[in-house]
């Protein structure tokens, strides 16, 4: 183990995040490729004070199962100089097959947060929103979504987010930013059924749901008819990614 490793931290949600869309090599050895970037690319990274602090993650629900996912979440103070600057560009890595393939994403409405919340758990739904009722739909995040789900409870919180730079450039995703797999569990246990929780917190927005709807593209999301609590705020395709630990 490289004597540099650091040991790595809770991601601080910020509002501005990249994410590298590059998938690995057919070839590559996923365990080689961990270990790489948790002993050598991250701690060398985040040493360097760059304006931005690396992750790894990996997959362990979803539509992407099993997947790594490198992030660099950008410094308030480097939001200007590093925005719209692809950063893994400069990876020097043989595991990835396309490190110039990544998304920017924006945290709609961020000057209305006074605080967000760090983090082990990303779950990523992709958003379908209607094209024509995008600016509509980013004025009901910033007026009604950010200030209810937005501060949702503890140890869970819905941000939105949209892509303002790369491949998803004009598209949106709502993370659910989970405090860590634990906190998880009692939403969502594995191998288990939706728990009575998550009905309890989203009741009081039922209105709010169905207003979401109208902005989200027929068959994208989580219907009613699921009996999901989360109903119209799940996005039928997503992903869970855990921070990855030395």
């Amino acid at each position: 183990m490289c004597t540099n490793m650091i040991t790595a931290q809770s991601i601080q949600m910020s509002d501005v995040i990249m994410l590298c869309n590059s998938s690995l090599k057919e070839n590559s050895d996923p365990q080689a490729f961990q270990s790489y970037m948790l002993e050598e690319l991250i701690p060398a990274w985040n040493q360097a004070s760059n304006g931005s602090n690396m992750y790894l993650l990996k997959s362990d629900r979803g539509d992407k199962n099993g997947e790594y996912l490198t992030a660099c979440v950008v410094n308030e103070n480097s939001v200007g100089s590093l925005s719209g600057q692809n950063v893994f560009a400069t990876m020097e890595t043989d595991f990835l097959s396309d490190p110039g393939l990544y998304t920017e994403y924006q945290l709609i409405g961020a000057e209305n947060f006074e605080q967000l919340p760090k983090v082990d758990l990303l779950g990523i739904h992709y958003l379908k929103i209607k094209p024509e009722l995008a600016e509509e739909f980013e004025q009901l995040v910033v007026e009604k979504l950010h200030p209810t789900v937005g501060d949702l409870v503890y140890d869970m919180n819905l941000l939105y987010y949209k892509a303002t730079a790369g491949q998803h450039v004009g598209s949106y995703i709502t993370i659910y930013a989970i405090e860590s797999v634990e906190a998880r569990e009692r939403f969502w246990p594995t191998g288990g059924q939706e728990q009575d929780i998550v009905k309890e917190l989203f009741r009081p927005y039922g209105q709010l749901a169905l207003d979401l709807s109208d902005y989200l593209v027929e068959g994208s999301y989580l219907g009613p008819e699921s009996g999901g609590g989360a109903a119209y705020f799940e996005s039928l395709e997503w992903t869970d990614y855990v921070v990855v630990y030395p």
